[in-house]
């Protein structure tokens, strides 16, 4: 025979057990961050002009807006979610060939797209 000590041990647990089922029944499941580009370079001639690239992510994503030194590359849009074309226009290049990197990420992940256009 268990004595009063020993049951009001196993109904505290007990409680306890019903408590922590009730906050976990209530949770979300937790899905993985996950970005995927259709392409992670896209080469440009030196006259410039637009290419587009699709993004597919499970989490709102950025991509982030130009450096002072790549001024010359425009990305539009500039965040998304899901699945997104982004347009990547570069301007004409009078110069040597030039590359940059552009960061897609969100909190926790990141992928880089490199953009590389020929000089003159």
């Amino acid at each position: 025979m268990m004595n009063a000590r020993k049951v009001s041990t196993l109904l505290v647990a007990a409680a306890l057990l019903g408590v922590a089922a009730a906050q976990f029944a209530g949770c979300e499941k937790y899905v993985l961050p996950a970005i995927t580009l259709s392409q992670d370079t896209l080469w440009f001639q030196a006259g410039g002009g637009s290419q587009v690239v699709h993004i597919t992510t499970n989490v709102i994503t950025t991509a982030e807006p130009a450096t002072a030194d790549q001024l010359w590359i425009v990305t539009d849009p500039l965040w998304f979610d899901e699945t997104s074309d982004v347009k990547v226009t570069v301007d004409p290049n009078q110069g040597a060939s030039r590359t940059a990197t552009i960061p897609i990420k969100s909190e926790v992940i990141q992928k880089n797209l490199v953009v590389i256009q020929e000089g003159i």
